[in-house]
């Protein structure tokens, strides 16, 4: 099919002028189809292929390998139309370069037969320009990250700045032809899926730099980089898993370098890239020579870094894990008492994998890191969602460990840290451990209705300790002959209810009788709630 698809390119070549104005229009029309994305193709024969083309309706085009003037389209052109120059140029992308074949198309054409052929190349020297876009690429780092760079170079960079779907479009391009050229050894899948992914990365954090001014542009790009940096996050631990043939130690050695440029620069996405980073780390960079090569260069480097910027915490949280990595927890500490709240989102990681260590006590320090921190974290993000879904990410990974530490003196830290978004964590925390004192005097701050508290825990802590829920009902009492409602004075004679009966139970009746008298007294001008008292036999008729 490579071999067709040139010679019809050539033969393209020759029926269409550049200097046509019809002609060029045809072929610039199905530039912009194939461009758009608007191509779908059917069917590949050998002398045809068949495709559908999508306008305002869909065409049918059957693109003629060996006479390209004998093809036929359903918009009934009777020449060679738009719609099957979409189809070619689809096809011909997949093993050579459309922007080349329009430069010699464009190009000047001479009268003299020798200048003429210059300009259109022959099948064959074009089939030796394809031999790097050949079925297979050389298994090698510098040849696959080649691969990448020339296959983004075509497709995704001469598009910037076009509408934001056309370069989401061509992306999409990008990625098909990346995977057209994946090895069919099944080993060998994950590492070019890998590599690949992670090459794309470089590009987009190198669009990002470069168009930083363009809005649309970023925003396609950001977001392809956050995705693209979840991808190789989740690629990382199957790839260590599986059985490597010793072939990719050489892969693995070369992307070390490009693996530490994501300390460098200022593109923004400074988490993606350090957790990334850390992620190769921690199971691909698994040779122990390998990290103190690494920590050396780092601690090295970090010094000329200057406080409080991108690269300096960057190379910072680098030293910090590269030296949890070889047990250096001292080193680590040291380091990690240089950073400030900002840090804080960047703990996670290292909660996470000290939890599953065999040492679980080395994540106490990282632990006591976000209770001296967070607070002033929170307070500076703006977006309130934020803080809750940052609170509620950590909650579960500080909680298990330290129960498993028997640490819940640091737990309650974190609760009291994170308030009010641990609220009712931290409620059930104290509940648990049978403060209910704290549990009651936190309700009351929060000015939490006894309504939405569950019956099962006001039973119980009535059944241990009932003189505990009385300031609850005090202050649900209050609430409720504020509002001023015949409702609302229901329910506060049944809380009222409630404390007698609490008050009876710990042979305190005189105590409530004396509140019953002030709360009757207080309240004698609303007669809606006097009957209600008179009605639920609290005060005399």
């Amino acid at each position: 099919m490579e071999r067709e698809l040139l010679l019809v390119g050539e033969r393209l070549a020759e029926f269409l002028e550049a200097g046509d104005p019809e002609d060029s229009d045809v072929v610039n029309q199905g530039l912009q189809l194939y461009r758009q994305g608007l191509v779908d193709i059917k069917e590949e024969a050998v002398d045809t292929i068949a495709a559908e083309v999508q306008e305002e309706t869909r065409f049918k085009a059957r693109l003629n390998l060996l006479s390209p003037q004998d093809g036929s389209c359903t918009c009934d052109s009777r020449f060679i139309c738009r719609h099957q120059m979409a189809v070619f140029f689809s096809a011909y992308s997949e093993h050579a370069s459309v922007s080349e074949w329009l430069g010699d198309w464009k190009a000047p054409k001479n009268a003299s037969a020798a200048q003429a052929l210059q300009q259109v190349k022959p099948a064959s020297e074009l089939l030796k320009q394809a031999a790097g876009r050949s079925i297979t690429l050389d298994k090698s780092y510098p040849s696959w990250k080649q691969f990448v760079n020339d296959a983004f170079a075509e497709h995704v960079e001469p598009h910037i700045g076009e509408a934001t779907y056309m370069i989401e479009n061509h992306i999409q391009t990008y990625f098909k032809r990346l995977s057209s050229k994946a090895p069919m050894e099944r080993e060998w899948k994950l590492l070019y899926h890998f590599v690949t992914q992670f090459c794309t990365m470089q590009q987009t954090l190198r669009m990002i730099q470069l168009h930083k001014s363009e809005t649309q542009t970023i925003r396609v790009f950001y977001a392809l980089a956050v995705d693209l940096a979840e991808e190789l996050h989740e690629t990382v631990q199957p790839l260590s898993r599986q059985a490597r043939p010793f072939a990719f130690d050489p892969f693995v050695f070369s992307i070390k370098e490009d693996v530490a440029k994501l300390l460098d620069g200022g593109e923004g996405l400074e988490y993606e890239k350090i957790d990334l980073y850390r992620e190769i780390w921690s199971y691909l960079f698994s040779n122990s020579s390998w990290r103190k090569e690494e920590l050396e260069r780092i601690n090295k480097e970090l010094p000329e870094k200057y406080m409080g910027t991108t690269e300096r915490t960057s190379y910072t949280l680098a030293a910090i894990h590269l030296s949890l990595l070889e047990n250096h927890d001292k080193q680590a500490i040291e380091l990690l008492l240089e950073l400030k709240k900002d840090a804080c989102p960047y703990i996670f990681y290292w909660l996470n994998l000290l939890a599953e260590s065999e040492n679980r006590a080395r994540a106490i320090p990282f632990i006591e890191f976000i209770n001296n921190n967070v607070q002033e974290f929170l307070a500076g993000l703006s977006d309130y969602y934020k803080r809750v879904d940052f609170v509620r990410t950590f909650t579960t990974l500080i909680n298990s460990c330290c129960y498993k530490l028997k640490r819940t003196d640091l737990l309650e830290k974190f609760y009291r840290a994170t308030l009010p978004h641990s609220y009712w964590n931290y409620a059930n925390f104290l509940f648990e451990q049978g403060q209910y004192k704290k549990w009651v005097e936190m309700h009351i701050y929060s000015e939490i209705s006894i309504d939405l508290i569950s019956s099962e825990s006001i039973k119980e802590v009535v059944s241990k300790e009932p003189e505990l829920i009385l300031p609850l009902y005090y202050h649900a009492v209050q609430e409720k002959v504020s509002l001023k409602n015949r409702p609302a004075y229901k329910q506060a004679v049944r809380y009222l209810k409630r404390m007698r009966t609490i008050y009876k139970k710990s042979k305190k009746e005189d105590v409530f009788e004396r509140y019953i008298l002030y709360v009757a007294d207080s309240t004698k001008r609303l007669r809606a709630f006097q009957e209600e008292l008179k009605r639920g036999k609290l005060i005399d008729v």
